[in-house]
């Protein structure tokens, strides 16, 4: 399992301005390009909140209020982070487990994120129970979709998976491009868009799986 540690306590705001971006200094190498990108984060409910992400090499930062014209965004909601902080304390499901292939750990290194940039689109992505008694989703937003305002409704394309599907996927046992063509993946919208941002992630998962 990657060195990923949730500590005790974490609420949504520290999440996302403290413990991410300290995960991100300690698991991206000094030698990562350099380039900047600007995340703008918005995480509806009671607990949620927006901020702006900056991101160049190594170094992360959050601070509160959403940028506009981001290099993307990306929106869930409280219920979701909480879920995910229950699991991250528990037994880590959600929490990838594979080994990282060319030096990447963490989705946020620049390397990854030059390549996503480059989609243009929303998409959602979503995770059921095993029992379909909850669903979880995050949506993101690149190139043309980013120059507008976060708008997590009717995304270009939404991929749909149950979590033991998940799980397979953060244990590199199944590439985020052969997850869209697996039976218990549900997609419907933009296929070219899930495809491209699956095929844009998928140099940094094991090979010979």
């Amino acid at each position: 399992m990657l060195p990923i540690e949730i500590p005790p306590g974490t609420t949504v705001e520290s999440l996302v301005t403290e413990v991410v971006p300290d995960l991100h200094a300690r698991m991206v190498p000094a030698d990562a390009p350099g380039d900047a990108y600007t995340v703008a984060v918005r995480i509806d409910g009671a607990d949620g909140g927006d901020w702006t992400v900056r991101i160049r090499g190594r170094e992360m930062t959050a601070q509160a209020g959403e940028a506009e014209k981001p290099t993307l965004w990306m929106h869930t909601t409280d219920v979701a982070v909480a879920r995910f902080l229950e699991d991250a304390a528990g037994p880590k499901r959600l929490i990838p487990k594979f080994a990282p292939v060319g030096g990447v750990a963490v989705m946020s290194d620049p390397r990854v994120l030059k390549r996503v940039a480059m989609a243009s689109g929303r998409i959602e992505l979503a995770v059921r129970d095993d029992d379909a008694a909850e669903r979880f989703a995050m949506v993101f937003g690149f190139g043309d979709a980013a120059r507008k305002p976060i708008d997590p409704e009717d995304a270009d394309v939404v991929v749909e998976a149950r979590l033991t599907t998940l799980e397979r996927v953060l244990r590199g046992e199944l590439g985020p491009e052969e997850a869209l063509a697996d039976g218990d993946v549900k997609l419907r919208g933009n296929r070219f868009l899930a495809m491209q941002l699956a095929l844009a992630v998928a140099p940094f998962y094991p090979a010979g799986r």
